[in-house]
């Protein structure tokens, strides 16, 4: 379906977040969403992307802050949503004034709420008939059998769809991954595999507990959410197998 900022922008949760800038862009139409939290992500995004970010990797950078808005409206970008954790006062004036001059539209994510939540209530919109899918493929995940994989169904999902709901969730980790050689996004898969428990997590991987505990803050630092919550952690779940069958 077509689903314009404006629209979005009145969703639970996301009519929780303020317009500040780029009012006159809100009627742009939003074809997927993806977070950013690594540099190299730009060259992931394209034409009707809604960009949403903590803000860590801009902290006291305020020329790369207005560079952003430049490089998304050129590519054509359906907005840019961040958080004000790193923000306390306000964002730069070159950055609202940049926003206000291309009708790119930026907005404020309140501190509590979740990236991951609000992308997932962008592409609940835009995928409306993957909805249903996800709830039988949370179904199908907790009473799978041993000759049934929840894959033999995902494999079924066009690639394109696969890629822009794990990348919505996983991007930042990829990145991370990619740049600095860590292994968060296997550090996640198995922590989650374990039930999030430390110390299976560990055993499993090879690796001190503490190294667990690190990169597990580092990951939640990074997508923006706790992982205490079940629902997330499926969603975390799923984008990961979606990841892995996406490179065959």
């Amino acid at each position: 379906m077509k689903l314009s900022l404006e629209e979005a922008l009145t969703l639970p949760p996301l009519h929780q977040c303020k317009m500040i800038a780029g009012t006159q862009g809100l009627s742009r139409t939003i074809i997927s969403v993806n977070s950013f939290d690594a540099p190299d992500v730009m060259r992931w995004l394209k034409t009707g992307d809604l960009v949403l970010t903590t803000g860590y990797i801009f902290f006291n950078n305020e020329q790369a802050l207005t560079s952003l808005v430049y490089d998304l409206a050129e590519r054509n970008c359906a907005g840019l949503g961040i958080k004000t954790a790193h923000f306390p006062n306000s964002l730069p004036q070159d950055m609202i004034l940049a926003a206000n001059r291309l009708a790119f539209p930026i907005f404020l994510i309140p501190n509590e709420l979740s990236i991951a939540d609000l992308i997932q209530t962008v592409l609940r919109e835009l995928l409306t008939p993957q909805t249903k899918t996800e709830t039988n493929l949370q179904n199908i995940a907790v009473n799978e059998s041993p000759d049934f994989s929840i894959y033999s169904v995902l494999k079924h999902i066009p690639k394109e769809i696969l890629k822009d709901y794990y990348s919505a969730f996983l991007s930042p980790l990829i990145s991370h991954d990619q740049e600095n050689h860590t292994e968060l996004l296997n550090t996640l898969e198995v922590y989650l595999n374990c039930g999030a428990k430390t110390t299976e997590a560990a055993q499993t991987i090879g690796v001190h507990r503490n190294t667990i505990h690190q990169r597990i803050s580092k990951i939640k630092e990074l997508l923006g959410t706790d992982l205490n919550n079940g629902k997330t952690n499926f969603k975390l779940q799923l984008a990961i197998k979606m990841f892995h069958l996406n490179k065959y």
